[in-house]
């Protein structure tokens, strides 16, 4: 049976399932938030080993949590409500390497901005980060050993752990972003459930976000523009996913954004990470950017259109 098919007096006329989507977000929120709010409370930082573990564990996976207990709640299958399969491996493989070009729209479109360079020196970028001049000093002395362009390393060491660890903590929000809410919200069609999925996404990281993460220095205005990140990100994160039949997609693609985004900080200085982040104003840019591209390959070349704005059958 179609995870969709299933008879719920909670449907809504365009055939959404408001009842489960609704567990769905209570549940995600519910975890994520009370975990957050108890990191604020024990006095733990985010910057911290215990801070960092407990935001992947309880806070990354909980959509994962939420999507697992709603599937066992109704009796529908994990694999398939969630899009759990290996997929066309040519759209993993490119979702993948995707965030390489965001990145680099990121710092191309930064460093067009007012006030904001372009810089190859690492020290300053270090020495943000809590480095000691001397600690920076032997950081990038060890960096001029190794035979190949530094940035190539850090692009190479980005996408491994796209492949590996970031993935791992990456499919705790994939499996319900792109897998549990792709499937329930998928007559919607692509741009409402790209711009709903995008909203819930960026509010649900709030409470870290007010607690420093990514915007230490503008927490609360980090919240917002956090949100218009991810909205101007979902549908590259929905198109890619829908391509390629299969949450892993996302997974990687996510976990690749978070392994590169950092170079956007280091190659740019002269402003704060609400500009230059890959979260900030020049990354929604080249969100826009490569969303357009999407858009281009969907409507002239594809077999297939998605973004036209018709219902979605994302594992088919």
């Amino acid at each position: 049976m179609d995870s969709r098919t299933a008879p719920d007096r909670g449907t809504s006329e365009s055939g959404i399932r408001t009842r489960k989507v609704g567990l769905f977000l209570a549940l995600t929120f519910g975890i994520a938030w009370t975990g957050a709010i108890v990191l604020y409370l024990v006095g733990i930082e985010l910057g911290t080993l215990v801070g960092l573990v407990f935001v992947v564990v309880v806070v990354m996976w909980a959509p994962a949590f939420a999507a697992i207990g709603t599937q066992l709640r109704y009796g529908e299958s994990i694999r398939e409500g969630c899009g759990l399969a290996l997929g066309r491996l040519r759209w993993v493989g490119l979702a993948w390497i995707t965030p390489v070009v965001l990145v680099a729209g990121t710092i191309g479109i930064g460093t067009a901005l007012p006030g904001v360079s372009f810089t190859t020196d690492y020290a300053v970028f270090l020495l943000e980060l809590g480095l000691s001049q001397d600690e920076a000093a032997e950081a990038i002395a060890q960096l001029e050993t190794v035979p190949v362009p530094p940035v190539v390393l850090l692009v190479v060491q980005g996408l491994f752990a796209g492949l590996t660890i970031n993935a791992l903590a990456a499919l705790g929000e994939e499996l319900g972003w792109r897998g549990l809410l792709l499937t329930e919200l998928a007559p919607l069609g692509f741009w409402k459930l790209s711009i709903f999925t995008g909203a819930v996404w960026g509010i649900w990281h709030a409470p870290i976000i007010l607690q420093g993460h990514n915007f230490p220095d503008a927490p609360l205005a980090g919240v917002f523009v956090m949100t218009a990140a991810t909205i101007a990100m979902a549908p590259i994160y929905t198109y890619l996913t829908i391509r390629a039949r299969s949450v892993l997609a996302a997974t990687v693609l996510h976990g690749s954004f978070n392994g590169l985004g950092a170079l956007s900080l280091v190659y740019l200085t002269g402003a704060g990470n609400l500009v230059t982040a890959p979260v900030g104003v020049a990354g929604i840019g080249a969100a826009l950017i490569v969303t357009a591209l999407c858009v281009v390959h969907d409507r002239f070349i594809a077999d297939e259109q998605i973004t036209t704005g018709g219902a979605l059958s994302p594992w088919s």
